[in-house]
C-alpha cells in the first residue's frame, strides 16, 4: 500500500467509501494491464500485447481503459499513434470493461496502473478526497493548460480543494431515442415528440404490446436513472451550502415515483421478464434495434451504434420531456476522467500521454469514431459533428442551462450506488419510493458527516 494512502484510510474503507460494489453499474470507462496484482486477462490491440517490455531507457506506463468492443480499437489506434511520436513512452493499454472494481482495488492496494481513466467523473472527488488520485494541476500550469477552449462545466467538474485532478477527452449528453416508424404505426405523430410527462406516459401506452397472458413483446419506455429524472422533475441530490444530502427531494421522490409507476402497471415480474429477453447491447440485437423498446434513454453516442448495428434504422432523438415544474431540455453529464493514481513511478509520462490525448486534433478524431462529444468547444463545433442534427441537440443541450454533473462531494458515487438500489427497490415493489429515498439520505448524509470530521 502505498504510504500517502495508508496515512488516509484502509484499503477497506476506501472501497466502501467510494462505493465499488456499486460502481460497476452504470456506464463504460476503463481499467486493466499486466503488472498490477489481480488485473485480469487483458483485450489488446495491434500496439499492446501481453508481456511487452520497457526498451532500455523508456519508460512503460500500463493504461487502464474500460471502452471495448469497436471503441476500445479506435482508442487503441490513438495508442499506438502515441507510441510512433514518443519513442521515449510506450503505453500499453489493456481493459477491465465491467469489473471498474478491480481500478479501486489496485489504488487502494498501492498498486495501480500509470494512467487510468476508468475513474468516473462522479467517482473523482471522492477519490481525491483520499488521496487515491495526484493533482495535475503542476503539470498543466507549467504546460499552459487552463480552462479556456473548454465546456467551462466540465473544466469546473475536474476541480477539487483548488487543485486540477484529471482531463476528460469525451463527454455525453443524456436524451431519448425513438423510433419514428413506430409513432406513426400506433397513430403518433413521428415530427412532434413529447414534451411533457404527461405526453410521454400516454404515448408509451399507446406503443405498448402485450400479448393475451399479460406477457410484454414491446414497452414505449421503461424510464429509469434517478440521477437524470430527479434532475428533470426539478430535484437535487445535495445542498452544498449546508452539506446536506436531499436524495429525499420531493422532487426526486416525485421522479422515482413516476418510474416506478411503469413497472407497477406493467407488472415488475414481467418487466423482468421482458429485459431477461434482451440481447447484448452492443450488437444488432440491442433491444431498441430489436423493436422491443420504441424509446430508450442513451447518450449522442448512441448514433454510432445506430450506424454499426442497424444502418437502415431511422432514429431521433428528443430532449427528457419533464412534468409541470421540472426542468425544460435537462441533461446530465458524467464520463471518463483521465487520472494519474498517487504512486505511480513515472507521473511526468503518464501526463505526457494524458496531454497528447487531450489536443485538439487526437480527441476530435476519437470522439467522432464513436460519437462523443469532446469537452473542448473548438472540436465539438466542427462539421464533421454538428451536420447531425442529433449531434447538435445533445451539444446544444450541454451548453444550456439546465445541464448538470455530478455533485462535487466526497461521497457522490456512494450517493450514485445507493440512488440505484433505491430504485431496484421501487421497481420491485419492495419500498415506496419515499421511504427508499428517506434511508439513501440518511445513509449517505452519516458517511458525509464522517468525512467532515
Amino acid at each position: 500500500m502505498s504510504e500517502q494512502i495508508s496515512k488516509s484510510l484502509t484499503r477497506r474503507h476506501f472501497l466502501q467509501m467510494v462505493g465499488a460494489g456499486g460502481a460497476a453499474v452504470a456506464l463504460a470507462a476503463c481499467a486493466a494491464p499486466i503488472t498490477p496484482a489481480g488485473a485480469p486477462a487483458a483485450q489488446t490491440g495491434a500496439g499492446a500485447t501481453a508481456g511487452t517490455a520497457a526498451k532500455p531507457g523508456q519508460a512503460f506506463l500500463n493504461y487502464w481503459t474500460g471502452w471495448s468492443g469497436f471503441e476500445y480499437d479506435e482508442l487503441q489506434k490513438l495508442v499506438d499513434k502515441f507510441n510512433q511520436e514518443h519513442p521515449e513512452i510506450f503505453v500499453n493499454m489493456s481493459t477491465v470493461f465491467g469489473q471498474y472494481e478491480k481500478v479501486l482495488t489496485a489504488i487502494a492496494g498501492g498498486n495501480p496502473p500509470d494512467v487510468v481513466s476508468a475513474v468516473w467523473l462522479r467517482q473523482l472527488v471522492s477519490m481525491a478526497a483520499r488521496n487515491g488520485l495526484q493533482p495535475v494541476s503542476a503539470y498543466a500550469e507549467r504546460d499552459g493548460i487552463t480552462g479556456e477552449g473548454y465546456f467551462p462545466q466540465f473544466w469546473s467538474a475536474w476541480q477539487y480543494d483548488d487543485k486540477l485532478w484529471g482531463l476528460m477527452i469525451t463527454s455525453n449528453s443524456q436524451v431519448v431515442a425513438y423510433q419514428p416508424a413506430l409513432f406513426k404505426e400506433v397513430g403518433i405523430d413521428p415530427v412532434v415528440a413529447p414534451k411533457n410527462t404527461t405526453e410521454l406516459d400516454a404515448d408509451a401506452e399507446k406503443l405498448e404490446k402485450i400479448d393475451a397472458n399479460g406477457n410484454i413483446e414491446r414497452v414505449g419506455i421503461l424510464p429509469a436513472g434517478l440521477t437524470w429524472w430527479g434532475r428533470v422533475f426539478g430535484g437535487n441530490f445535495y445542498d452544498e451550502a449546508n452539506n446536506k444530502i436531499t436524495a429525499n427531494d420531493p422532487k426526486v421522490v416525485a421522479a422515482l415515483d413516476w418510474e416506478g409507476s411503469y413497472r407497477k402497471r406493467l407488472g415488475p415480474e414481467k418487466v423482468a421478464a421482458f429485459q431477461s429477453g434482451f440481447g447484448d447491447y452492443m450488437s444488432t440485437q440491442n433491444s431498441f434495434f430489436a423493436g422491443k423498446e420504441a424509446m430508450t434513454q442513451v447518450g449522442e453516442w448512441f448514433i454510432q451504434f445506430q450506424k454499426k448495428f442497424a444502418p437502415d434504422l431511422v432514429m431521433e432523438f428528443m430532449p427528457a420531456p419533464y412534468p409541470e415544474g421540472g426542468r425544460e431540455n435537462c441533461t446530465t453529464f458524467d464520463g471518463s476522467v483521465f487520472t494519474i493514481p498517487t504512486g505511480v513511478k513515472n507521473p511526468d509520462a503518464s501526463w505526457e500521454f494524458i496531454k497528447w490525448l487531450s489536443e485538439d486534433q487526437n480527441m476530435g478524431d476519437f470522439c467522432y469514431a464513436i460519437q462523443n462529444v469532446p469537452p473542448k468547444l473548438k472540436p465539438a463545433s466542427e462539421e464533421r459533428f454538428v451536420s447531425d442534427p442529433r449531434f447538435q441537440m445533445a451539444v446544444d443541450l450541454l451548453n444550456g442551462p439546465n445541464a448538470f454533473g455530478p455533485d462535487k462531494m466526497p461521497v457522490n458515487d456512494l450517493l450514485y450506488t445507493r440512488l440505484a438500489e433505491a430504485e431496484s427497490s421501487v421497481f420491485n415493489g419492495q419500498m415506496t419510493a419515499q421511504e427508499a429515498l428517506d434511508r439513501v439520505t440518511t445513509e449517505v448524509q452519516a458517511e458525509l458527516d464522517k468525512m467532515a470530521k
